[in-house]
């Protein structure tokens, strides 16, 4: 059985994605940053995406065996011609447009609250990916925790330095990442003046997550896992690109 006290180390390694996160949105852009009631507002509504993701995977039909959904997926025809698009592509990807889809509602409505802030008018950072960030980290930490709840005891025993690695610090990254990029896209087609680059902007918005989301996944639950690292150190490269490389 595992012990508290190794629990809660695991547990202190994985906020640090989140503290580091937190301490960029407060100080990024002036002196002031975003300020703590924005920053607080957006992650609970990060939290909050991570109920209806959670309720939708756990729709299951006894008599099928799995998802609702996913068996609808395992169906198409683009999926039931090959063992490997509908045994792993179909539910991962009905994994990936379910959580992208729930933390791109709450990016949304904290778009809402950026746009009543004095403050977050002040910043010359796409206000789309601050609220992706963060709600991407919202997301994570209770991913996270939910995982601990459901498996820790059972897998840490013998893989503890594997799920720190992986579960808090590529799988944090990378909601961080999906969902900045969400919110980047997204806000960019909003502003857009011409109709088409407008379609083509929040199409990526829509497209990116979801495909970079299934991608992750699909290395990280076979033999070449480790070419997550890299995936994230370009996502994290593109995000920090699109933040600070052009200020308009």
């Amino acid at each position: 059985m595992i012990g508290y006290k190794t629990v809660l180390i695991a547990a202190s390694i994985g906020v640090i994605p989140a503290l580091g996160g937190v301490w960029w949105l407060l100080k990024s852009g002036n002196k002031k940053g975003i300020g703590k009631r924005l920053l607080l507002t957006v992650f609970f509504w990060g939290v909050l995406t991570a109920i209806p993701a959670s309720i939708f995977q756990i729709i299951n039909i006894e008599a099928e065996g799995g998802n609702r959904f996913v068996v609808f997926f395992q169906n198409l025809g683009i999926f039931s011609n090959s063992y490997f698009m509908a045994q792993t592509v179909a539910p991962l990807l009905f994994v990936a447009i379910v959580e992208e889809s729930s933390k791109g509602l709450g990016v949304i409505l904290s778009l809402r609250s950026f746009a009543r802030s004095k403050r977050a008018s002040l910043l010359k950072i796409n206000p789309g990916l601050l609220a992706g960030v963060l709600v991407g980290l919202a997301f994570g930490v209770v991913e996270n925790g939910v995982y601990f709840a459901n498996n820790f005891e059972v897998q840490a025993s013998d893989n503890m330095a594997q799920i720190i690695i992986l579960r808090f610090l590529l799988s944090t990254s990378a909601h961080i990442i999906y969902t900045g990029l969400f919110g980047t896209f997204l806000v960019e087609g909003i502003i857009a003046k011409k109709f088409l680059v407008k379609l083509f902007k929040i199409s990526l918005a829509i497209i990116i997550p979801v495909g970079i989301h299934t991608g992750f996944d699909i290395l990280i639950s076979g033999q070449y896992g480790v070419l997550s690292v890299p995936l994230i150190v370009v996502g994290l490269g593109t995000l920090i690109f699109k933040a600070f490389w052009q200020s308009e």
